[in-house]
């Protein structure tokens, strides 16, 4: 049985101005087609709403609400940068959260007062239980998996690079499958 949250659950969560996630937060799905499709759960406290997600509603569309518990609300959508599309949380005043580029196997992830890289874990990457890493410089910060979508956090991240983080382990990149040019080794 699904367990729904309270208003009051929900609003207790996040004080203002402190998005930050440490320990164990999972996805879930709690509605269908009205707001809210999905919900980041915390201790079964509510950290987040999100709407409905999808490849082409993010990198292609007006991208997705996200409602904070604190009543922050955020959008998760894409931008273009030099011929890259890059998945984008801005908030309500169109302030970057967070922002993503993909590498080679790797996502680079930034905000105003982090920079992390969110790296292949011990399993294969497009299994469906797939493990990822998420690192700042050396030191790994917390593991990602896709099935069931869950941040498992060592150290204090911050909300936006845990959505981020959630969005590109499921949908990845537009740029994840462009053709690259073979390299030719002489001798």
């Amino acid at each position: 049985m699904r367990r729904t949250s309270t208003p009051h659950d929900f609003a207790k969560r996040v004080e203002a101005g402190d998005h930050e996630v440490v320990g164990r937060a999972q996805l879930r799905r709690v509605g269908r087609w009205r707001f809210p499709v999905f919900e980041l759960v915390q201790d079964e406290a509510v950290v987040a709403r999100l709407g409905r997600l999808g490849w082409l509603r993010i990198y292609f569309w007006r991208g997705t609400r996200v409602e904070l518990a604190d009543g922050t609300r955020w959008q998760i959508k894409a931008v273009t940068i030099g011929g890259f599309i890059c998945p984008l949380i801005v908030d309500a005043s169109g302030r970057k959260v967070a922002m993503a580029r993909g590498g080679t196997g790797i996502y680079g992830l930034s905000g105003r007062d982090y920079g992390y890289t969110l790296n292949p874990g011990h399993r294969r990457r497009y299994r469906a239980n797939a493990v990822w890493v998420l690192r700042q410089h050396e030191e790994d910060l917390a593991m990602v998996t896709r099935r069931p979508p869950t941040f498992d956090a060592t150290a204090p991240v911050h909300l936006g690079a845990v959505l981020m983080s959630l969005v590109l382990i499921e949908y990845g990149v537009p740029d994840d499958s462009r053709i690259g040019l073979p390299t030719i080794r002489w001798g």
